[in-house]
């Protein structure tokens, strides 16, 4: 197992040029021109101005030499370039917003994990009984239903109709708080995307874990165990939990990566200031190279989350041998 991760870690760099020239050559490839944009929509240059900035920005070059020249001063300066939006430095940008996607994205799935998996373990244990029926027509239903329009209706409900929780940001503008009138406020805010998205996580994670503990029940060493004397809560959290996980464990890697990937929707209609609401900005606004930097951080995510999955692997059953 170590030698495997070792060699996962290794390959990083070379998955992530791979990834970062789609992400380059997507962008590039994008219909629109900032600099028409800019410029000459607005009337403040004329067109031989506009090409002698495409000459200056290397505009006009193909495609590969682009991109070796970004990657060129990213990797020796440092350099993710500025934004035409924001007049400020990408990487100041995005160091902004990397923590607010992550509390968003690593609470949502927190929660997920905290309901789905005593929900699907109880509907599991008590099969057919009248809360394995209601846990499996809400669960069909969260998974049937748009997560956009979720998320409206959370807002007009929570937000509108009762007044109970703030509907954008992260905290209340011009509020001066400090200590823990502050965490409060900032609690209050996150409360409504993050159960959101974690009640959408929350229905297909608890399909697949009763599924996946209703296969465990019936082994042969649960029996075993049963009749050697041992407790049905022993039985269930001791010895079929772990190897339940497994196919659990499957799923996380799948769905984690959909966190970071779709917290651009939720980052959207929250006005939740994350790295998915900076490039829906930046791509509504033509600011590639804002757009672009934000998408790489996001594939990143997605290929260190992928790296955590199979590290999971070995932690929940190490009989699992990587070659």
């Amino acid at each position: 197992m170590r030698s495997y991760i070792t060699r996962r870690i290794l390959t990083l760099p070379v998955v992530m040029l791979v990834v970062s020239f789609i992400v380059f050559s997507i962008i590039a490839l994008a219909p629109g021109d900032p600099l028409e944009t800019l410029y000459a929509e607005s009337g403040l240059a004329s067109q031989e101005d506009i090409r002698n900035l495409r000459a200056y920005y290397h505009l006009d070059d193909p495609l590969p030499v682009r991109y070796l020249t970004w990657l060129g001063r990213l990797l020796l300066k440092g350099d993710f370039g500025k934004s035409r939006m924001f007049a400020v430095p990408v990487t100041d940008l995005l160091l902004e917003r990397v923590p607010n996607t992550l509390v968003l994205s690593v609470s949502a799935l927190l929660l997920g994990l905290l309901l789905s998996i005593p929900i699907g373990i109880y509907s599991a244990v008590r099969q057919y009984s009248v809360m394995d029926y209601v846990a499996t027509v809400l669960a069909f239903l969260g998974r049937s239903m748009p997560g956009f329009w979720f998320a409206l209706m959370m807002i007009m409900f929570f937000s509108i109709y009762l007044d109970w929780l703030p509907v954008t940001g992260v905290q209340t503008m011009g509020a001066n708080l400090t200590g823990w009138p502050m965490f409060k406020d900032r609690f209050l805010h996150a409360l409504l995307p993050v159960v959101t998205m974690g009640i959408l996580q929350v229905s297909g994670w608890v399909r697949y874990t009763r599924s996946s503990f209703l296969e465990v029940l019936n082994e042969d060493y649960l029996r075993t165990a049963r009749a050697k004397g041992l407790s049905e809560r022993v039985v269930i959290f001791k010895h079929a939990f772990r190897n339940a996980l497994i196919p659990i464990v499957t799923i996380l890697a799948l769905d984690i990566p959909g966190l970071f990937g779709g917290a651009m929707v939720f980052e959207t209609i929250f006005s939740w200031p994350g790295v998915g609401r900076l490039m829906y900005d930046a791509i509504m606004n033509k600011d590639f190279n804002l757009a672009l930097c934000a998408l790489v951080m996001i594939s990143f995510l997605t290929i260190a989350a992928s790296l955590l999955g199979d590290i999971f692997y070995a932690v929940v059953d190490p009989r699992i041998e990587y070659k």
